[in-house]
C-alpha cells in the first residue's frame, strides 16, 4: 500500500479506452458485418435502409446515456432499428447477440494497448488490489479485448456499464466496484483520460484521481474544467514508479 496524501491507497482502478488501449477500427466494416449477420438470419433489408434506421435508433438511446447516464446495449438499439423495418426482433434473440459479436470482433482485433500495460499491472498487482471500471455498451467485447491484452486475470474487479447498468460519471458505477472490491473510496485510485467521466465522476465518490494523457482524450479542449485531478501523468507507464512498485 502506498500513501496519497497521508491516506493509504488499498485500490487501483482504471478505466479502459483511451486509458489503456487505444482502437483504430474501421466503423464501416463493423456495420457492414452486422447487417450481413442481420441478413444471414432473415433480417433482410437493403444495407442504407438499414443503416438509416439503425442511427435514429443508435441517437435516440445515445440521448438517454448521455443525459441520463443509464447504459443502453448495442442489442436494444439493434433490435429496434429492426422493428422500424418491419420485423419482429427482440433483443434478446440470439441471432441479434451473434450478429453483435460479429460486429466488434474487428473492434478487438483494433485494440492497441499502451507497451508498458502487462508490466505496470504485474507491478502493482504486487501491493494493490486492481480493477477497471468502463463506458462500454457490450461487456462481452470488453471481456475479450481484457483478455487479448493480458490483464483480466490480474482484475479484482471488472466494472462494466452494460452489466451495471449505469455510464460514468454516476456514482453508481464506482460504488459497484467499491463494493466488489470492499475497499474504502478514500483508500482507491482511478486513473482515466476523461475529465468528466473519470476525473470528475471518481472525485464526487471520494476517491483520489489521475488525469492520464496518452493514448487517449486528456489533451482535448473541454468546455469546462469541474475539477482538477489530484495527480497528471503522461500515461499509465508513469503509475508504478509514483505508487512506489517500479
Amino acid at each position: 500500500m502506498t500513501d496519497l496524501m497521508g491516506v493509504q491507497v488499498k485500490a487501483v482502478l482504471f478505466d479502459c479506452v483511451g486509458t489503456l488501449f487505444r482502437v483504430e477500427a474501421d466503423h464501416e466494416l463493423q456495420l457492414r458485418l452486422l447487417h450481413g449477420k442481420l441478413m444471414e438470419a432473415g433480417f433482410v433489408s437493403p444495407y442504407r435502409a438499414f443503416l438509416e434506421a439503425y442511427e435514429k435508433a443508435y441517437a435516440k438511446h445515445f440521448k438517454v446515456r448521455v443525459e441520463e447516464l443509464r447504459e443502453v446495449s448495442n442489442n436494444i438499439w439493434t433490435a429496434e432499428a429492426l422493428q422500424t423495418l418491419g420485423y419482429q426482433a427482440d433483443p434478446s434473440d440470439p441471432e441479434i447477440g451473434r450478429a453483435i459479436e460479429a460486429y466488434f470482433k474487428p473492434y478487438v482485433e483494433a485494440v492497441k494497448p499502451v507497451a508498458c500495460l502487462r508490466n505496470v499491472f504485474e507491478s502493482l498487482k504486487l501491493a494493490f488490489k486492481l480493477g477497471v471500471i468502463t463506458n462500454f455498451t457490450y461487456a462481452p467485447a470488453m471481456r475479450k479485448i481484457l483478455s487479448k491484452i493480458g490483464i483480466l486475470g490480474l482484475l479484482d474487479t471488472v466494472t462494466i456499464s452494460h452489466e451495471v447498468g449505469w455510464r460514468k460519471p454516476h456514482p453508481k458505477i464506482f460504488q459497484s466496484a467499491l463494493k466488489t472490491l470492499r475497499v474504502e473510496a478514500h483508500a482507491t485510485l482511478f486513473a482515466g483520460d476523461d475529465l468528466h467521466d473519470d476525473v470528475a465522476g471518481a472525485k464526487r465518490v471520494g476517491m483520489f484521481s489521475a488525469l492520464v494523457a496518452e493514448p487517449g482524450n486528456a489533451n482535448k479542449v473541454s468546455p469546462r474544467r469541474e475539477v482538477n485531478p489530484d495527480l497528471s501523468l503522461p500515461s499509465i507507464c508513469d503509475l508504478k514508479d509514483f505508487l512506489g512498485t517500479g
